[in-house]
This record gives C-alpha cells, sequence and structure tokens, in this order.
C-alpha cells in the first residue's frame, strides 16, 4: 500500500534519525496519510530532536501569497527558529544549518516548472554539500505523475521559478528530479 515519504522515514527508516538534529523542510500539506503534520511527527518522535524549520514559497504555514516576500520567525508554540527560504535568503545560510546533523525536505509539489519547490530543494542540496549536512527527500505523489509536456527551460531565463532543466511539465516528484 502506498504511504507517504514522512510515514517510510518514521517507520522502516527510523534508524537513519538516530540521535540526530533534524530541520523540516514543509508546509500545511506536509504531512502523513492521517493528516498528522510531519513537523508534530518529527517532533512527537524519540528518535530524534526537531530544531529548525524551513519554509519555501508561501511560509512554513502557508499564510503568504505567490511570490510573497516571508520572514523567518518563531514557532510559537515550539519555540523553535522557523526559516524563510523565501524572503532574505532563499539558501539555508551556515547559521540556519549550524545546529542541524540532518535536512528533511517534505514539499508536496506538483511536478511543474514554476513551482519554487524544486528550486528550494535543489539550493537545500547545495547548502548542505556544502557545510557537511545530510539531507532525507521524504517524497509523496505529484498530482500529474509522469506527464510531460512544454518546452525545455532555456538558460537564458534561468532563475528561481526554473531552476532545472525540465519542460513545463515534468511529470516528476521532487526526489525524482
Amino acid at each position: 500500500a502506498f504511504q507517504p515519504g514522512i510515514t517510510t522515514l518514521l517507520g522502516a527508516h527510523r534508524g537513519w534519525l538516530a540521535g540526530r538534529r533534524i530541520g523540516l523542510v514543509g508546509h500545511p500539506a506536509s504531512m502523513d496519510g492521517h493528516g498528522a503534520s510531519s513537523a508534530e511527527l518529527l517532533r512527537g518522535t524519540t528518535a530524534a530532536r526537531l530544531v529548525s524549520l524551513f519554509g519555501p514559497e508561501h511560509g512554513f504555514f502557508g499564510a503568504a501569497t505567490a511570490g510573497e516576500a516571508v520572514r523567518t520567525q518563531r514557532h510559537p508554540a515550539w519555540n523553535i527558529p522557523v526559516y524563510s527560504l523565501y524572503g532574505q535568503h532563499r539558501k539555508p545560510t551556515p547559521s540556519m544549518l549550524r545546529r542541524l546533523d540532518t535536512v528533511v525536505f517534505d514539499l508536496q509539489d506538483l511536478g511543474v516548472r514554476p513551482y519554487t519547490y524544486v528550486s528550494t530543494l535543489l539550493y537545500v542540496l547545495q547548502a548542505a554539500a556544502a557545510h557537511g549536512k545530510e539531507v532525507i527527500v521524504a517524497d509523496r505523489p505529484i498530482p500529474l505523475p509522469r506527464v510531460v509536456d512544454g518546452p525545455l527551460l532555456d538558460r537564458r531565463f534561468e532563475s528561481f521559478v526554473a531552476a532545472v532543466p525540465v519542460p513545463v511539465v515534468y511529470g516528476m516528484t521532487p526526489g525524482e528530479t
């Protein structure tokens, strides 16, 4: 039976988190098959310690409109940082990564180039590699799997809304991409 990546991570691969300080890149659609948020699940696990959250475009709480800059803040109940990756910084900074061992990436995507979540994943991977941090992509299905349509990205127009050389609709999950 199908299950979201977060369920697989916290079940069959819980050992990957053992003793780790975790940062989660997520948003309101980051949840398991029962509707529990990935942040709550990671916070509740005894295998690891959730020490920070990262929000993509629209923010971790999903309150920002398209293109609106999101500010870094503290989680109102958990008192941990909620870093914005769609404001002053699009890539995690060394100070954002300093207290982490592992970044868990869990964003629901559509598999279309104008969505910025794959660009966010690319930047997270680059920053993590530069600072010796592990990244786990808790992948999940997309609404248009295996659908490919539109022209490839013309590199002259590469930007945050088009950071990878794929067609407009590329039909892959963030992990596959």
